[in-house]
């Protein structure tokens, strides 16, 4: 059932509140986990509401460019916003998911103003770039490569090294810009769940990831970055300190 709101944290409570049965679960990225909860009363714990059962898939996002901005690569989109503080703009699915304070992150640490424009969902986010009402956008490799097949640009990856599926695409920190950040998907069950049937799960869910690797690289470019049930929760946890550097970076939080 898609339970949309929130910027996906609508859903991800209603599975914070179902009954620890396994029969109901969240299939959830970064965003409502371990960033909305950076800056919203989100009514959940990534770590006390739910347990994982396995993470599927994490890939480093990157730097999109509309096919229309004219912009080729990161020191054009730095010289511009200098030039017209607050001209350039980027689409975000909403306020407090990874693509903003990801991008919010950006703009502060090359020093330049951009204007966020919010949109109803990931759809409209792009829709905005690809038609021209928004200049850029944090997306994910898979979403990304598709977008560059309609004549949207990747300008740069938010990644330590270059990716193998974008040899030729410069990372942020070769252009100038010391930021990673990734997307990444994990199943969840609410908290209390039975350690047999978090088996069952992630045993489940391992073997129908297998089963799709093929499929997942051929369509989308990318492998399944599975992790078992505990090996997920580390990551998680891990990852709400990074989210909260992010967003301490973004300034759309103070303090430490």
């Amino acid at each position: 059932m898609n339970h949309p709101g929130g910027t996906g944290a609508h859903g991800t409570l209603e599975v914070a509140k179902a009954k620890p049965d396994g029969l109901t679960l969240l299939f959830a990225s970064q965003g409502p986990l371990v960033y909305q909860p950076q800056l919203n009363a989100v009514g959940y714990s990534a770590l006390h509401s739910f347990v994982p059962v396995c993470r599927v898939t994490s890939t480093p996002s990157v730097l999109m460019a509309s096919g229309k901005s004219g912009f080729n690569n990161m020191e054009q989109v730095v010289a511009a916003a200098l030039h017209a503080p607050g001209s350039i703009s980027y689409s975000t699915p909403g306020v407090g998911g990874l693509p903003h304070i990801g991008m919010a992150a950006f703009a502060q640490v090359m020093g330049v103003e951009m204007t966020h424009k919010p949109m109803a969902g990931a759809a409209a986010a792009i829709k905005a770039l690809k038609e021209g009402e928004a200049e850029l956008i944090a997306e994910q490799l898979p979403t990304a490569i598709a977008l560059a097949s309609e004549g949207a640009r990747i300008i740069g990856v938010f990644a330590q090294t270059r990716l193998s599926q974008l040899p030729q695409v410069p990372t942020l920190i070769e252009q100038g810009c010391n930021l990673c950040f990734q997307s990444w998907n994990a199943l969840m069950a609410p908290a209390n769940t039975p350690t047999a049937t978090l088996q069952r799960l992630s045993e489940a869910c391992l073997a129908a990831l297998v089963d799709a690797t093929p499929a997942m690289n051929q369509k989308m470019g990318i492998d399944p970055a599975y992790l078992g049930s505990a090996q997920t929760a580390t990551f998680i946890a891990t990852e709400l300190d990074r989210a909260h550097e992010l967003a301490r970076l973004s300034g759309l939080i103070t303090g430490k």
